[in-house]
């Protein structure tokens, strides 16, 4: 079973208004809760972040020294699993049978320049700052990190295997199965 049912009864949605935001009927959707019908890629993946934007709780709603963006994976909406689990395997195989090819890590580029900002290479690290915020939309396209507590700065991210800044190969999208983001190798 997975927990579209459950999602939307937390948030008190109509099945209407999620069938309204996805552009599906209401029949679909409550196929879709009952697992009487599958969701397309595309379409778990629209629900994800429909679902995810419904967790979203910035700092005007709450007494919080941190903003919160909860977000949702597919996984969890198909009730299988979290993508961290991948992101840990990943480091893992890497640093330990091809560690020449350098560290996995989460990278920040400039939106303009493509310049790297800042490299995250320690899994403690990439989960206090990214984890349930970095995403792959359903159309293929990043959002983009918007870090909160540098005043909002707009930053373009990827996952790489990283060697130094003029060594590093743009793997985001051979982790995220799609293949047409722009590449930011550099070696």
């Amino acid at each position: 079973m997975n927990n579209l049912f459950t999602l939307r009864q937390l948030f008190q949605l109509s099945g209407q208004v999620v069938a309204n935001a996805l552009n599906i009927s209401s029949e679909t959707l409550v196929a879709f809760e009952r697992g009487d019908q599958m969701p397309t890629i595309a379409q778990w993946q629209q629900l994800s972040e429909f679902y995810s934007d419904q967790f979203h709780v910035d700092q005007s709603q709450a007494d919080l020294v941190e903003p919160i963006h909860f977000r949702l994976s597919v996984d969890y909406l198909m009730n299988i699993g979290i993508t961290l689990t991948d992101l840990t395997a990943m480091k893992w195989y890497f640093d330990n049978t091809r560690p020449e090819l350098g560290s996995l890590a989460v990278t920040l580029f400039d939106v303009d320049t493509h310049v790297i900002e800042r490299v995250t290479t320690e899994l403690p690290d990439v989960l206090e700052d990214f984890a349930g915020y970095l995403l792959l939309n359903h159309d293929g396209s990043l959002n983009q990190f918007i870090d909160e507590r540098n005043e909002n700065h707009i930053s373009d991210w990827r996952i790489l295997l990283y060697k130094d800044t003029d060594k590093y190969v743009d793997i985001t999208d051979i982790v995220s199965y799609f293949t047409d983001l722009p590449d930011f190798t550099r070696i």
